[in-house]
């Protein structure tokens, strides 16, 4: 029996944003939503104009996140749920605004731009016993880093010793950029006012440290960071290597780099335990490679029969590639799914409590950086 779409309304990822682009694909994926409202832009004219072109009519096309949160709670056929998708800043008083109106949040990363901003969202959250809150840490939602996840659950590689993740751009000091063009070429990236006291680690840090403590299971303790600036381009840090111990005992390394020349979104992720490794990367995201400490190597394949946790999160049959959009429209199913079950049934999107984690996790690297000392998280 086919159930009934949620509304979806739409805060940001306007014309030219390419992240709007991957949310709003990524909710048609599995025919659970209808994109029903939604302020685009700024701009009230550009808002209307870009609404009404994927079907919204005039009258839900809004020209503010304010306007568009008092005019659906008063609507009878109100929005479900809220995807916002505009530059970090925001992220917290937009999901407050529409929390207090009784609506489901879906936002893009981070949680928030600094740790009090976090605490007080996700106070905000834990108060409304109405509504559910997702994070798109679409990484976490490949189907092989979920199979992972469950290999580690299940003790395949026994206790975990050591958790290395590698992801590194290069956009902050790229052929294209100068000192003059950087602004207008980036935009809210490089401005603290937005993305928060860390470029670097608000942009791609945050996605190491959430994809190390999902697929291990474990919270960071405490840090040890280098931040830097390595780009003569812009005036923001673009590079991080941070050491971590996890409440288990175990050690970790993670380097994140927005200058890492030729590093075309290279995520890369190491889990080595008591009985063996696994390694998963994101340019070749349908496979897992598994190497026990006694036995061969063993290469995982999403949907196929050695992968058997990944066929929940599979669409198409193995053999064929699934990827980016596919990991965000998990998110959007499992979190649909959870508002009209209103079982105890597991789910495995990220939500506030991992938000929560990121915020402490980047506010102690920023701490021990400028300290040179290892910091509790």
């Amino acid at each position: 029996m086919k159930t009934k779409k949620l509304t979806l309304g739409i805060v940001g990822g306007g014309p030219k944003s390419w992240i709007g682009n991957v949310h709003r694909i990524a909710s048609r994926f599995d025919d659970q939503y209808e994109i029903v409202a939604g302020v685009f832009s700024r701009d009230t004219k550009l808002s209307t104009n870009f609404g009404k072109s994927i079907g919204i009519s005039k009258n839900r096309c809004y020209s503010s996140y304010k306007q568009m949160a008092q005019k659906e709670a008063e609507r009878k056929d109100c929005i479900n749920v809220v995807s916002i998708m505009t530059p970090p800043s925001s992220h917290q008083i937009i999901a407050e605004t529409f929390i207090d109106k009784n609506i489901h949040i879906i936002s893009d990363k981070p949680f928030a731009v600094n740790l009090d901003q976090a605490k007080k969202l996700y106070k905000k959250i834990k108060s409304n016993k109405k509504i559910k809150y997702t994070l798109t840490h679409n990484y976490s939602a490949y189907s092989m880093v979920r199979e992972a996840k469950m290999l580690v659950e299940k003790g395949k590689i026994g206790k975990v010793e050591y958790v290395n993740v590698e992801y590194i751009q290069d956009w902050s000091g790229g052929n294209n950029i100068t000192t003059k063009n950087a602004k207008k070429k980036l935009k809210w990236k490089i401005d603290k006012n937005i993305v928060g006291a860390s470029a670097v680690l608000n942009e791609i840090g945050t996605h190491a440290y959430h994809l190390a403590t999902y697929i291990s299971g474990l919270k960071g303790t405490s840090i040890f960071a280098d931040i830097k600036q390595i780009s003569n381009k812009i005036k923001m840090d673009d590079n991080a290597q941070v050491m971590i111990n996890f409440a288990n005992g175990a050690k970790g390394i993670f380097w994140t780099s927005v200058m890492a020349r030729g590093g075309v979104y290279g995520l890369r992720i190491r889990v080595f335990g008591s009985k063996g490794s696994l390694e998963w990367i994101q340019n070749d995201p349908g496979y897992l490679r598994f190497n026990p400490s006694k036995g061969a190597v063993r290469l995982l394949e999403r949907g196929f029969h050695n992968a058997e946790f990944s066929k929940n999160f599979s669409r198409i049959k193995f053999g064929h590639p699934e990827g980016y959009l596919d990991a965000f429209a998990n998110i959007y199913r499992e979190f649909a799914a959870s508002i009209k079950n209103k079982s105890k049934k597991r789910y495995f999107y990220p939500n506030e409590d991992e938000g929560l984690e990121t915020a402490k996790f980047i506010n102690a690297c920023k701490i021990s950086s400028k300290r040179k000392k290892w910091v509790k998280i």
